[in-house]
């Protein structure tokens, strides 16, 4: 992972190459900001650039045997530990157990999306935790000397998700770890960390990234035309995970624009028989959208709301919206207003929780769409 791979943050990025080129590295670092930021990109390439051994122009080798190892995630000094659900039956107590899933993640999801990774180790219902037998083994790993490098490094992910036990029992090696030894907390909410561990590290706020430095990495790394990668930037909100997802199923949008386009009509027909259609097709447990891109299709929806509130209070700077959808809100925005669009959101939002929650998707989108015929048709406030 170079620093390059993580779109913006320039300053946060000089500040740790500092950090390495003049050997101050603290045992301690918290990269903390909201979810999207590129936070976890970061940690990657700031241990890499620690472990490289001829770091060129401010970015790691790529070519040395420890990029190499860093490449395919198997450097020995290099520990990563997240949030896990504990099983006994299939016996997994700590992040090793699961190692597989968590390279998996890395190479996939290298943004970080969280509720990617409960679906990929199947948390259900459960809450990931770090718990105090990982505790355990990050002080028994520290004890030992680092393998290939003059550095240990352990990237916690969420450490907010840390057990108390399991926080009390590092206070004293990340306070005070062994020769060589570095720690990079990666938190979406610092201030759900522990008092005492927080006061321990070195902080750095990660903050959204511009709209340019998007609009850039979306046409350098997902092949975007520079259109189609400033909309995207602009409907993101500097945020990277939505911009990658947006990126990634850039196809969809068409599709979605369409069959808002055609609920929205059939709503102001108070067509209930054809909602109810549309409803059963895209619920469908075989032929229809399925539960993830029924998510991805609820969120347009909700978007699209608030754009529509957006272009009908006349603030077109604001608006970021398709030729197309921007056509369709000329004639349709009206009747999306301060009447009505707090309740829209709330449905859009409700529904797509509904459907996250494994709810029968034809009755909650029906339900839903029932309720788009009367909210459209309510009257301005």
């Amino acid at each position: 992972m170079r620093f390059s791979d993580t779109p913006g943050q320039e300053v946060l990025k000089d500040s740790l190459r500092r950090l390495a080129d003049n050997d101050t590295v603290p045992h301690a670092i918290l990269l903390s900001g909201a979810e999207g930021t590129g936070k976890m990109m970061l940690a990657r390439a700031f241990a890499q650039y620690l472990h490289c051994r001829r770091p060129v122009g401010g970015e790691p080798c790529g070519e040395c045997p420890d990029c190499r190892m860093h490449a395919e995630l198997s450097h020995p000094d290099l520990h990563f530990v997240y949030p896990i659900v504990k099983r006994e039956k299939e016996k997994i107590a700590t992040s090793a157990d699961i190692l597989p899933l968590w390279q998996q993640m890395l190479v996939e999801h290298p943004e970080m999306p969280s509720e990617q990774w409960l679906e990929i180790i199947n948390a259900g219902n459960s809450q990931p935790s770090i718990y105090v037998n990982e505790a355990d083994s990050i002080v028994q790993a520290d004890s030992y000397p680092p393998f290939t490098s003059t550095r240990k490094i352990f990237i916690i992910w969420r450490p907010e998700r840390m057990q108390t036990a399991a926080a009390n029992k590092l206070l004293k090696v990340i306070e005070e770890p062994m020769q060589g030894t570095v720690f990079i907390l990666v938190s979406d909410n610092e201030l759900q960390l522990l008092p005492t561990i927080y006061s321990r590290t070195q902080r750095f706020h990660v903050g959204s990234i511009e709209n340019a430095e998007l609009t850039e990495w979306l046409i350098h790394n997902r092949g975007l035309s520079e259109d189609e990668a400033r909309r995207i930037a602009s409907i993101a909100g500097g945020n990277l995970i939505n911009a990658s997802r947006l990126a990634s199923h850039s196809g969809e949008t068409e599709e979605f624009r369409l069959q808002y386009m055609e609920i929205m009509r059939q709503a102001y027909k108070k067509g209930a028989a054809a909602l109810k259609k549309i409803a059963d097709r895209l619920g469908d447990s075989k032929g229809g959208y399925g539960r993830e891109k029924l998510r991805r299709f609820l969120l347009y929806m909700g978007r699209m709301a608030r754009e529509n509130y957006l272009y009908n209070l006349g603030v077109g700077s604001l608006v970021a919206m398709t030729r197309e959808e921007e056509e369709f809100a000329s004639r349709f925005a009206p009747f999306i207003h301060s009447g009505n669009v707090e309740e829209l959101v709330k449905e859009t939002d409700r529904a797509r929780i509904d459907i996250e929650r494994n709810a029968n998707a034809k009755l909650v989108l029906f339900d839903f769409f029932i309720l788009l015929i009367i909210l459209i048709h309510k009257k301005r406030g």
